[in-house]
């Protein structure tokens, strides 16, 4: 059997399977973080494909089984959160905390995240008191760990993403750590070539990408059918596949 063919008889099952209405458009927030979203480098293709990322190739997915169609916007992640409390966002694809429940609903999960931080090579961080010690960079707004965001006994230097978290801990700044995604960590790390100036990991916490769907948004009523396409994703196992291909550095 085609490919083409069984594209469509997935399709056709898809939507005996769900409640599939007449197809919808929904505003989506790309979060602004490599290898998320970020601005297509390719300048003959960034015209018809402006963005590129593990969250862009999710939407681009989920548009091709369910015939709905999504407007994207590249956005800072502080940007993202204040989007979905207010409801000019229908949903985003983000690391679920807790304190999102206050307004989006948890949707399908993607793939598990660990977060913590990651230290200077000859920094020692074998433990949370470790921290007390030394001055963490982190993306501003970042949602590291329940403890670690709010605890006053840990030094941090917020700044504007990952990349310039990791360069400013490695010009022999004040920070000599990162805090965040380990791997988004580990692929910026790698991305730069830097892999020999970070040692120790600490994890703090371990979430899941998720679904956040936005409880102001006016597209509530498919949001069920929103999260059983991605689901679909998940359980044929091509959201994996879509994280892995941006995520795990090549071998060699």
């Amino acid at each position: 059997m085609s490919r083409p063919i069984r594209r469509t008889l997935a399709a056709l099952l898809l939507c005996a399977a769900l409640p599939c209405a007449s197809a919808a458009e929904f505003k989506v927030a790309l979060i602004q973080f490599d290898p998320w979203a970020k601005p297509n480098p390719d300048p003959v293709l960034a015209a018809k494909e402006p963005y590129v990322g593990i969250v862009v190739d999710l939407l681009k997915e989920f548009e091709r089984r369910s015939g709905h169609s999504t407007v994207r916007t590249l956005t800072p992640y502080a940007r993202v959160e204040r989007d979905l409390q207010v409801g000019d966002i229908d949903f985003s694809l983000m690391a679920w905390g807790d304190a999102r429940a206050a307004y989006a609903n948890r949707g399908t999960a993607f793939v598990p995240l660990e977060f913590g931080v990651r230290a200077r090579q000859g920094v020692p961080l074998k433990s949370y008191e470790n921290l007390k010690h030394i001055v963490t960079a982190a993306p501003r707004g970042l949602k590291v760990d329940p403890r670690f965001d709010v605890d006053p006994t840990v030094r941090k230097e917020l700044v504007l993403d990952y990349t310039q978290a990791i360069r400013i801990s490695v010009a022999n700044r004040d920070a000599k750590a990162v805090a965040g995604s380990l791997s988004t960590l580990g692929h910026l790390i790698h991305k730069f070539g830097l892999e020999a100036e970070f040692g120790d990991v600490l994890v703090l916490n371990t979430t899941h990408l998720t679904v956040a769907f936005s409880k102001k948004s006016s597209q509530l009523a498919v949001e069920a059918e929103v999260n059983a396409v991605f689901k679909t994703m998940v359980d044929d196992g091509t959201a994996k596949k879509i994280y892995e291909r941006w995520m795990i550095p090549p071998k060699h």
